[in-house]
């Protein structure tokens, strides 16, 4: 079997089908179908689908036409991706390359991690490139010294961060690590939880004092505390800063923004499952929005609590790892500009590249069953 190297061509050739939604899908179509091919190939497929195909009792290949048509396979569930190894869901013919591919965990929020694993070049697709294109975008400082204030493992963004600072032509990060999942054992706000906190922010302090950092990449709570120990000469010396990790409001980048006033400020959304999602412009926010970076991921909400935010739903189409309309915790506006992707066939309402994720959030009602912390 021959890796179907026309997933390249189809997202080169995308830019042709700007403006003309039957172009679109059609791209579409042939993208899953690819997809489709890979991880059913019933001897170098993937061992989780070929499963899943057993119990279906039909022949994917042979049935599937469309990227409407991936209802049939039902939904990955939580449990799917929590108890099934990571290697079961890697299509057999790429096990002779495993040495280099990237795996990574989620952070637990809402149980057990769950993992999963990219391809190089899909590891730049999904965590590098979105952030380059913005950063180039909105003038993001190159040749800076970073400050990384985060898990490095086995949380994949520990891996993104060194990367990142590589391709802006800056040095090797300066970290300082922490364990979020030991940080989500903590009561917020207790005794043990500041002090924790504090231990963290003491570690990031020296580095500051000592080295001239001029870009921090961290969570929102990490970048409050700092706010309330850092100098007006160290305020200002922030030239950027990456936030990531957990929910930031629109409230609290308009409070950074005034807090490091010569400093570009971006935001990302997503996780280790599918990547991420950058803004697309630093300004006085009223809302914190998103855009899909490309092809391989697809967005919808579902059990709407109003006629446009619902429960964020996602399809990943990668040569790795193929993820069908999983449900995340969160819960997002979804809209789409002039460039955007929509699928409209079968009114399925499946949005991807362009398409606008807004205020990203998890719902009231299971904020107090969430385990936050820290990231």
């Amino acid at each position: 079997m021959n890796v179907p190297n026309n997933l390249e061509a189809l997202q080169v050739n995308r830019s042709q089908a700007i403006g003309k939604q039957i172009n679109k899908n059609t791209l579409l179509d042939e993208r899953t179908i690819a997809i489709l091919r890979l991880h059913f190939d019933p001897i170098n497929g993937s061992l989780f689908w070929l499963k899943r195909q057993e119990k279906l009792g039909f022949d994917v290949r042979d049935r599937l036409r469309t990227f409407a048509d991936l209802d049939l396979l039902g939904r990955v569930d939580s449990q799917d991706l929590r108890n099934y190894s990571v290697f079961e869901w890697l299509p057999k013919i790429f096990f002779p390359e495993r040495s280099s591919l990237i795996l990574g965990e989620s952070a637990g929020t809402s149980g057990k991690p769950h993992i999963t694993l990219y391809r190089e070049r899909e590891f730049y697709q999904a965590f590098i490139i979105p952030f380059l294109e913005i950063a180039q975008k909105c003038g993001f400082p190159r040749q800076s010294p970073w400050l990384w204030i985060g898990p490095s493992g086995p949380h994949i963004i520990g891996k993104v961060v060194r990367v990142l600072a590589r391709e802006m032509a800056s040095p090797d990060p300066f970290s300082v690590d922490f364990d979020p999942r030991w940080v989500k054992k903590l009561k917020l706000g207790s005794y043990s939880f500041q002090r924790y906190l504090d231990h963290v922010v003491d570690q990031a302090l020296t580095i500051l004092e000592r080295e001239n950092i001029e870009i921090l990449f961290t969570t929102p709570p990490i970048v409050t505390r700092l706010t309330q120990r850092l100098s007006n000469r160290q305020l200002g010396q922030i030239r950027g800063i990456h936030y990531g990790g957990m929910v930031i409001s629109a409230h609290q980048m308009n409070e950074f923004k005034a807090c490091f006033p010569n400093a570009i400020h971006l935001s990302g959304y997503g996780n280790t499952l599918f990547g991420v999602l950058m803004e697309s412009e630093d300004k006085l926010r009223t809302h914190i929005d998103y855009t899909v970076p490309d092809s391989r991921l697809l967005f919808r909400v579902e059990n709407r609590t109003d006629e446009n935010r619902g429960q964020i739903c996602f399809t990943r189409l990668d040569q790795s790892v193929f993820l069908n309309q999983v449900m995340e915790r969160d819960h997002a506006t979804i809209w789409v500009n002039e460039s955007a992707d929509l699928v409209e066939e079968n009114q399925i309402g499946w949005y991807s590249q362009g398409a606008i994720l807004r205020d990203p959030a998890p719902p009231i009602q299971l904020k107090s069953e969430l385990k936050l912390g820290l990231y």
